[in-house]
This record gives C-alpha cells, structure tokens and sequence, in this order.
C-alpha cells in the first residue's frame, strides 16, 4: 500500500539553531525543507511544488520577512504564510496581515504545542484553498466545455435547420406536375413532422383509359425521405402517361431505388391500376396494411393482404411478385391507408386499430366523406396525444372515378 504524501512545510529562519529545532520537532510530521535566507528559501520555492505551509522570521538579513513572503505568494500562491518574529509591535502585525495576505502572526519564541496547533490549523486552510482553486478549475472547465458543446449544437441546428428547408423545397416539387384530383378520389395525408415520409400520387394514361393510384410509407423523415419521394414522383409520373402494366411500374420504381437511394432507405407502398378498355382493377402491396374493397355502405367486402417486400429492398425483378386482379363490377370503392391510422395512440393510451377504422367506414353518413368520419373518430381517439406516425388514406369510388376518366 503507497504511503500518503506527507504535507510540505517550509520553515525560514536565519539562526541555524532555530532551524535545528524545527527538524526535530516537526522533520518526522513533515516534509519539512529549510532556508536560512529568503534567496535560498525562493529557490527551494522555484523547484518544489505545493509547498503547504511557509513559516517565516520577520527580521533576515538582505530581505525582511514580509517582503520574502509577497515575493513567495507570487511563486506559491496557495501557499499558507506565518510570521514569527520576536519585536512584537502593533503596526509590524498590521502590515503583515494587509500587505502580505499572513495566516498568522506569532511571537518568537512560541511554545511547540501552539506551533503545532497553528500549523495544523494552517494546513486546514491550504486544504481550502486547493480545493476551491480546483474546483474553481473545474467549473472553469467544464464551462469551456459546455461553450464547445453549445457551439456543437448550434452548428447542428444550423445544419439540421438548413436540411429541413431543402427538404421542405424538395417536397414541395412533388407537386410540380400539377395533379389533377379526379372526381371519385378522396384522400387525406398528414405528416408527423415539418417533412412526412407519406405520399399519395396518381396519374391519368395518356389516352384516358388508365387510371394509377400509388400510396407510399417510406422509412424515416427529413431530407432523405424526402429526396426518396421526389424519385419515385418522377418514375411514377414519368411511366404512367404510357399506361405500363401494373408490374412493370412497381418493376421500374423498384429497380431505380435500388440503385439511386442509400441502403435502408425503402418504400411500403400500395398501388392499383385501373383499366377501363378492360373492365379490371389490378393491385399491388408491399408491406402496407390491408387494403380494404367497400361496399355501398362502407362495409368490408373483400380485402387484399400485402404480398410482396417493400420498394427498393432488392432488385430482383422476381421479387416483385403477387398483382391482385379483380373485375371492377362487383367493386364499389377501394379504401387505401398506411400504418399511422392504425397505430395512433390515444388518450387510453391504446392503438386506434383496424377495428375502430372498419367501424368508422361503415357509419359514415351517405353525405359525408368516408375519410372525413374517419379523421374525425381518429382524433376524438387521439385527443392531446401527439401523433404517432404519418398518416394516409386513399378512398377511390370505382363507378365515380370511371364516369369521370369516360367524359374525360
């Protein structure tokens, strides 16, 4: 086990036999060094560091006590300062005290014991003062620190702010193509944050006998998100006017996300394609909730799983797998959402949950939009609950969308 450090005292003193006297009283307490004159004592000062407590005589020749101290508190400064001096004068004790900061001022000679006692009372003082000088360094420190870390912040807020408004000016190109909202199609999108991950896009053949409809849930927020959409914005709107078949679009959206965006970033999407030349509907779901075919009043006819991985995951075109196809006939409309209807959390804290979508669809009255009753029991379920994710839905009425493509 290492031995504690013993406190170091500087004793000064130009009669030889008082020094003596300080090395056997106190050499076995201490690490005691000792100067006959104040040079000396100033150089023990220059190369030994955290001299505890310095305990000099007044009257020495070449410098008297109180100067050899203020030249000492300037080398040591946490150093703690005695004066022993045998003129016991008034105004000597005074400018000791003003002058050079003394702890203490003795008579000589001083009884041991009370040597002792004011050493000891000394050396609790120096305690003191190296523990408010460190933790004045500390908080010194610690306030450089934090200053650094403010500056950090705010630079990434900078950042973070410059991102969303590129990412806002990127969202705001998705409508550049100037879409047109067909009779018979209702939706409803709102973004959790300043930039969503949601999008809905659809888009009208070039010879009107096509309509597409294409719901997406990409992974995060922000600009990436956002830079996602535009992509797949442009393929969508790009391909559609060709009227492609429904696997080579979600073939092609596929395929140039898997080489353009970063890995992890994908799309849960939905897409329905509607033919009138033909008379079929055909869907296509990669890892969005069901989506939901109504009848006249709202009830659940039929429904149409997700088959398929989500956009941008693989470009194996193989991949790509299950299209639904479905002769429009039977179909009254087609109700499309993503995940963050569902899995709202509400005052109860519990999910919103399909039950509560399904029975919302079915009571809305013949004069109110579905998706209006739905938005509004959503949030009587949410009520001072943020909102959990981004939220989408679609309703596309079959016989409305097709008179309105046929007087096109």
């Amino acid at each position: 086990m290492a031995d504690t450090p013993q406190d170091k005292i500087l004793c000064v003193d130009d009669e030889q036999n008082i020094l003596d006297m300080f090395k056997r009283t106190l050499g076995r307490q201490f690490a005691l060094f000792t100067a006959s004159s104040a040079a000396d004592a100033l150089r023990i000062l220059q190369h030994e560091r955290d001299i505890a407590v310095i305990m000099s005589d007044y009257s020495m020749p070449g410098a008297n006590g109180l100067e050899f101290l203020q030249r000492a508190g300037e080398i040591s400064p946490d150093s703690v300062q005695i004066v022993l001096t045998g003129n016991i004068e008034l105004d000597v004790a005074i400018k000791a005290i003003n002058e050079a900061h003394i702890f203490r001022y003795l008579p000589k000679p001083c009884p041991m014991e009370i040597t002792k006692k004011i050493i000891a009372d000394a050396l609790a003082h120096y305690r003191l003062v190296v523990a408010k000088r460190q933790l004045s360094e500390q908080l010194e420190q610690k306030n450089l620190e934090l200053l650094q870390r403010n500056a950090e912040l705010a630079e990434k807020q900078a950042l973070l702010e410059h991102e969303l408004e590129t990412a806002k000016i990127v969202c705001s190109k998705f409508g550049k193509y100037g879409y047109q909202v067909p009779d018979g199609l209702d939706f409803f999108i709102s973004a959790k944050e300043a930039v969503g991950g949601d999008f809905i896009l659809n888009a009208v053949s070039r010879d009107g006998q096509a309509f597409y409809l294409m719901m997406g849930d990409l992974t995060g927020h922000g600009l990436q998100s956002a830079l996602g959409g535009l992509l797949v914005t442009e393929i969508f709107d790009a391909q559609c006017p060709d009227r492609p078949p429904l696997h080579e679009l979600a073939s092609i959206i596929n395929r140039k996300m898997c080489r353009k965006l970063p890995t992890g970033l994908f799309c849960a999407a939905a897409l329905m394609a509607l033919d009138l030349a033909t008379g079929r509907l055909q869907v296509w779901s990669g890892g969005m909730p069901d989506i939901y075919f109504l009848d006249k009043q709202g009830r659940i006819a039929d429904k149409v799983h997700s088959a398929n991985l989500p956009l941008g995951i693989a470009a194996d075109a193989g991949l790509i797998g299950t299209i639904a196809d479905y002769d429009i006939g039977g179909i009254e409309s087609v109700f499309l959402y993503s995940d963050g209807v569902t899995d709202q959390i509400g005052a109860d804290f519990g999910l919103f949950g399909a039950e509560a979508l399904q029975h919302a669809l079915a009571a809305a009255p013949t004069a109110e939009r579905r998706i209006d009753r739905v938005v509004a029991q959503l949030r009587n379920h949410q009520r001072h609950q943020p909102q959990t994710d981004d939220i989408s839905m679609a309703e596309v009425n079959l016989p409305r969308i097709c008179r309105a493509l046929t007087i096109r």
